[in-house]
């Protein structure tokens, strides 16, 4: 929750919202100060007491740079011997928190209303874990991982690792493939 704490003096002290705080200064002593502390709207910083935080899975275009490959995933190379990068767009969802007020919180309801009316319920697929170390199939998942980054492809910490990248990290160190 977003919250604004302000400087009260020690005549507020028992009022709501407002909290006391104790510390030692050295060669002082202890030392109260009192504070104001009241819950903010993040869109226009007014403070209210109806603020709630609202969590939201957004949609954002973005791109990156990976590694060229041909048909069989065989990174592409420049004149110089190099990797040939290239650029892809996507779509990433990151999770985001906002605190808003009543009237913020209908203002963003009401914009959003054309496209919540015609959407569905999104389907969860279970998800399957996948050891990080060797796979039942006897690939090294870390290794294919740490050399896929390294080489530029776009891998995640866990899950499946794309066959092409697993084919390309094959014929990229020269080890022999076990399911080939």
């Amino acid at each position: 929750m977003a919250t604004k704490a302000e400087p009260v003096g020690s005549d507020q002290a028992g009022k709501p919202g407002v909290q006391e705080v104790i510390t030692n200064i050295p060669g002082v002593g202890e030392v109260k100060a009192y504070f104001q502390v009241s819950t903010v709207d993040d869109v226009d910083g007014k403070t209210t007491e109806d603020v709630q935080t609202l969590r939201l899975t957004v949609p954002q275009e973005d791109t990156r740079e990976v590694v060229a490959t041909d048909d069989e995933g065989n990174a592409l190379k420049n004149e110089d011997g190099s990797d040939r990068l290239t650029t892809e767009t996507y779509w990433r969802y990151p999770t985001l928190e906002i605190d808003l007020g009543k009237a913020n919180r209908d203002k963003l309801l009401k914009a959003l209303e054309p496209f919540v009316s015609k959407a569905r319920e999104a389907k969860t697929q279970p998800v399957a874990t996948q050891p990080t170390t060797k796979a039942k199939s006897g690939h090294d998942l870390v290794a294919i991982r740490e050399w896929a980054k390294n080489a530029g492809h776009e891998v995640a910490d866990k899950g499946r690792i794309a066959a092409k990248v697993i084919e390309a990290y094959y014929k990229s160190t020269g080890k022999p493939n076990p399911e080939a």
